[in-house]
């Protein structure tokens, strides 16, 4: 990890991913919280979660196959662009227009939400190409720790703001976290090695067969892949039930939810630092297994301990367990999958997490409108012990292909 720290290009990418997630935090934990105590709000949140996510499952393709047909900083930088103008406009919208509509709030959610799907995807098959293989897993760690660092600032900030500061000046200071970030991304030293001179561009839907082939060679890994994505989607849908678990189970202040965020970041901070030292010395598919377990018990007492204390615990080890998890399966990834198909796997997932978090999201409201949030944490909790003995069914396909690797970095 020294080493990846003495070199220019990644501090360069630090400092610009925690500006830009703080800014995308911010915007992702205020908006909702103003959105769900609103009258009828929850119901509306709930729609606009699971409308965002279908639009952007049916864009996912599309931005796959793109994604490997052009420069991925070319990519990587059109996504802070978007960032800095949707935001900038809302923030724009809001000040001239002296009030904040319901409907301003869920286009800044969607904005907020199409950034994050546009700038991961990009970011893992540019670090990819750049930077030598035998730091992966040390990356996937040190990016978890940046990204975590961001999350528990963003908590904080949102908290401190929500009552206290319109909505226009804390989008207005996200966008400008939007625009720093472009700035300092655009100084990265890059060259798109996955294009070759002169091959034809095929359509979209080609170019994603190409990724579906590949993941119908390696089933049993497929299948793992996307059995230990889950905890990454559970707490996507999770997102959704904070605010509402918060507001109306625990009746609890907007300062709960935040410190929440924070103590969320804390759990996933301890699992960037010393997750993949563990995931080398006992093996990647042990300890996401473990680490599936830990989610597990986050669940169980969200359920049946509904009390500030317990939400606090629960979110320290979601935190642990979701982002050990993701750090431990990132690595993986690189190490396993082609760099000229990584764009259009990581997307597949990606539609695949869009899909299964669009049924959860609506599952979940319909529990929150009948029953509130608790049934609808019962449920997660359901879909990942099934995720759990899927993964466990699978992760002998880690051993089995960690002999073929992906091509060498440049």
């Amino acid at each position: 990890m020294k080493a990846l720290l003495r070199d220019t290009r990644v501090q360069r990418l630090l400092v610009a991913n925690i500006t830009g997630s703080i800014g995308s935090g911010v915007t992702i934990i205020a908006v909702p919280w103003l959105l769900v105590n609103r009258s009828g709000g929850d119901q509306i949140y709930g729609y606009t979660t699971l409308g965002t996510t279908l639009v952007l499952f049916l864009f996912m393709p599309y931005y796959g196959a793109w994604l490997d047909q052009h420069s991925r900083k070319t990519m990587l930088l059109a996504g802070e662009l978007f960032g800095f103008t949707a935001t900038l406009t809302m923030s724009a919208w809001a000040f001239f227009s002296g009030r904040v509509a319901v409907w301003q709030l869920i286009v800044s959610y969607c904005c907020g939400m199409l950034y994050y799907t546009l700038h991961y995807p990009a970011k893992y098959a540019f670090l990819q190409q750049t930077i030598d293989r035998k730091h992966y897993q040390s990356l996937t760690g040190l990016l978890e720790i940046q990204g975590q660092a961001a999350s528990m600032l963003s908590g904080g900030l949102a908290g401190l703001m929500i009552d206290r500061v319109p909505l226009w000046l804390i989008l207005l200071i996200d966008a400008s976290t939007y625009l720093f970030s472009f700035a300092v991304q655009s100084t990265l030293p890059y060259a798109a090695t996955h294009l070759e001179a002169g091959a034809p561009r095929t359509n979209v839907w080609r170019a994603m067969g190409d990724g579906l082939r590949w993941l119908g060679e390696h089933a049993r890994l497929s299948v793992f892949f996307g059995c230990t994505l889950v905890p990454f989607i559970l707490v996507m849908v999770s997102n959704y039930l904070f605010p509402v678990y918060v507001s109306g189970v625990l009746r609890a202040p907007a300062a709960v939810y935040g410190n929440g965020e924070i103590v969320f970041a804390l759990g996933a901070l301890l699992a960037g630092g010393f997750i993949p030292r563990l995931a080398t010395e006992r093996g990647a598919g042990q300890v996401i297994a473990g680490l599936m377990v830990v989610c597990l018990v986050a669940l169980a007492l969200l359920v049946i301990w509904p009390v500030p204390a317990a939400y606090y615990v629960a979110l320290g080890l979601f935190g642990l367990g979701n982002a050990g998890s993701r750090v431990a399966r990132s690595a993986v990834m690189l190490h396993l999958v082609p760099n000229a198909v990584m764009g259009r796997v990581g997307v597949l997932f990606n539609a695949a997490d869009r899909l299964l978090r669009t049924l959860l999201t609506f599952v979940c409201m319909l529990m929150v409108a009948r029953h509130g949030a608790s049934p609808g944490f019962a449920v997660l909790w359901f879909v990942l012990v099934a995720a759990l003995a899927g993964a466990l069914a699978t992760r002998s396909s880690l051993r089995g292909t960690a002999a073929a690797p992906a091509p060498a970095a440049a």
